[in-house]
């Protein structure tokens, strides 16, 4: 696929400052993945102690350092009289991928403030529900990064919604485990099943952007 110069493309590639911007924004949304990941784990052996909290206030840093990052993008993407129809195209897909990063966030603020008891019969599957996430976001950045260079994005989606539905497998697997514990009372498995849907969310919106992303990848090879 090879994007024309009607696209904006060769005004946002003359543009190195705009380009490491968007580089930094998906770096930061991949090593807060990271991040969330050693949170949730350090959560499960020692609870919420100082070293979870110290992942939790890292994640949070980079999402407000991606909320800067977004708005000095979108700024610039005036200054450079980017056509509106691409530079509209460009935000939507960093709006929705700085959506994954406020949900890591907003995940670990619940857990530090609800602290509940995961059991450990599911911990090693939650934290391979995790780990499916963030493969999927992975494929998410990628998929980005070959669309600003004009290269064919199909291929890289199509791991994304297989991931996701990877990560929907399991947490239903999840959730049935626990509704089927007789040992645990309703309301912790009510608890539960909302700490697997936050999970899982995770993935969804990461589906969502690439489906965007699709959508662009068309319209602007025309």
């Amino acid at each position: 696929m090879t994007l024309s110069h009607e696209n904006g493309f060769i005004l946002f590639k003359k543009t190195r400052l705009l380009e490491a911007k968007i580089a930094a924004f998906l770096k930061n949304l991949e090593t807060a993945g990271a991040a969330y990941l050693d949170a949730v784990t350090l959560y499960f052996q020692t609870g919420r102690d100082k070293a979870f909290l110290a992942q939790k206030e890292n994640v949070s840093a980079l999402e407000q350092q991606n909320d800067a990052l977004r708005r000095e993008v979108e700024n610039q993407l005036y200054v450079q009289m980017i056509l509106p129809d691409m530079r509209s195209d460009i935000l939507r897909i960093l709006e929705g991928s700085d959506k994954i990063i406020n949900k890591y966030e907003s995940n670990l603020i619940d857990l530090s403030i609800e602290q509940p008891i995961i059991p450990e019969m599911i911990q090693a599957g939650v934290l391979d529900m995790i780990r499916v996430d963030l493969t999927c976001v992975a494929g998410l950045t990628r998929a980005i990064r070959a669309f600003f260079d004009g290269r064919v994005v199909r291929e890289v989606t199509a791991d994304v919604f297989k991931d996701e539905h990877t990560v929907d497998l399991a947490a239903e697997a999840l959730k049935e485990h626990v509704f089927s514990d007789l040992a645990l009372e309703l309301a912790q498995k009510l608890q539960l099943k909302d700490f697997l849907s936050d999970i899982e969310k995770i993935s969804d919106i990461a589906e969502e952007v690439a489906d965007r992303l699709m959508i662009m990848s068309v319209k602007h090879s025309v």
